[in-house]
This record gives structure tokens, C-alpha cells and sequence, in this order.
């Protein structure tokens, strides 16, 4: 049974669009910064799905790389087209939807518990932080290493 992923107005009664969007429950969404029509969810089927409201019946871009569930999406405040996730694998990615040949642009794998949460500043372009079950706290540039705290 696909899980629905809905937009409300607070003004209505009723949900103003349900999207058809995954398999397995959808644990996080978040909205595009730079085009308000697209909207990033991530799922217990282990996958990110980047849908256009417009256009809700279909995901324009589902992007495969995470072995467990996805915990949390972030579209990034300076791109259009980049993503980030972190998921119950351990792992963060970094992902460009409108790269030709394999959206997954890089993953972090620092994190020895599952990642669990994550931010990508909107003052300092690359910067990105993410967190876990290890009580640890990874604040890197996109294409550094991270600082631990």
C-alpha cells in the first residue's frame, strides 16, 4: 500500500494535495528552497524521491543509495538541485537530481550509530552538519572532512 505525503492549507478543512509517494512510511519532507514547486521526501523504503506538485501522481527523481531508511531529507539552501539525506545506515549523502548518470554527488560515513538528523547552514555555502545515535556531532564542509563535537 503506497503512503501518502499531503500538503495542507491551516485555512482548510482538507488537504489541499496528496501525493501518492512511497512504499513504506515517509519519515521526512522537506520543500525545495529555490523552486517552491518541488518538494524532497525520504522513506523507510530507503529512498529519496524528489516530486514536483504540479505533477504529484509521479516522483520526478527517486535517488537509491542508503541500505536502511531515511531519516531525514534537507534540500540545500544554495542549490537547486542538491540534496541531503541521512539515514538509519549510518551514512549521509550528498545528492545533485540534475547530474547526468548517478545523482549521488558523496557520502559520509563517520557516524558508528544511525545518523539520525542533519542541517546545511544557509549562511556558509557547503557547510553541513549531521548527528546520531552515537551522540556525536559532525560539522564538515561538502567536500572536507568533518569536525567532530
Amino acid at each position: 500500500m503506497l503512503q501518502v505525503a499531503q500538503i495542507w492549507d491551516l485555512r482548510q478543512p482538507v488537504s489541499s494535495l496528496t501525493m501518492a509517494a512511497h512504499e513504506h512510511e515517509i519519515l521526512s519532507v522537506d520543500w525545495n528552497k529555490y523552486n517552491d514547486c518541488l518538494v524532497a521526501t525520504g522513506s523507510v523504503d530507503k529512498t529519496v524521491r524528489i516530486f514536483d506538485v504540479r505533477m504529484p501522481m509521479q516522483a520526478m527523481h527517486i535517488l537509491h543509495g542508503h541500505t536502511y531508511a531515511v531519516r531525514r531529507v534537507k534540500c540545500s539552501p544554495h542549490s537547486e538541485s542538491l540534496v541531503y539525506s541521512c539515514s538509519y545506515d549510518m551514512t549521509m549523502c550528498m545528492w545533485d537530481f540534475a547530474r547526468q548518470g548517478d545523482p549521488l554527488v558523496r557520502k559520509f560515513d563517520h557516524h558508528t550509530e544511525f545518523a539520525i538528523g542533519l542541517d546545511v547552514s544557509s549562511l556558509v555555502e557547503g557547510m553541513v552538519a549531521s548527528t546520531g545515535w552515537d551522540a556525536m556531532v559532525y560539522v564538515w564542509n561538502q567536500n572536507g572532512n568533518p569536525l567532530t563535537s
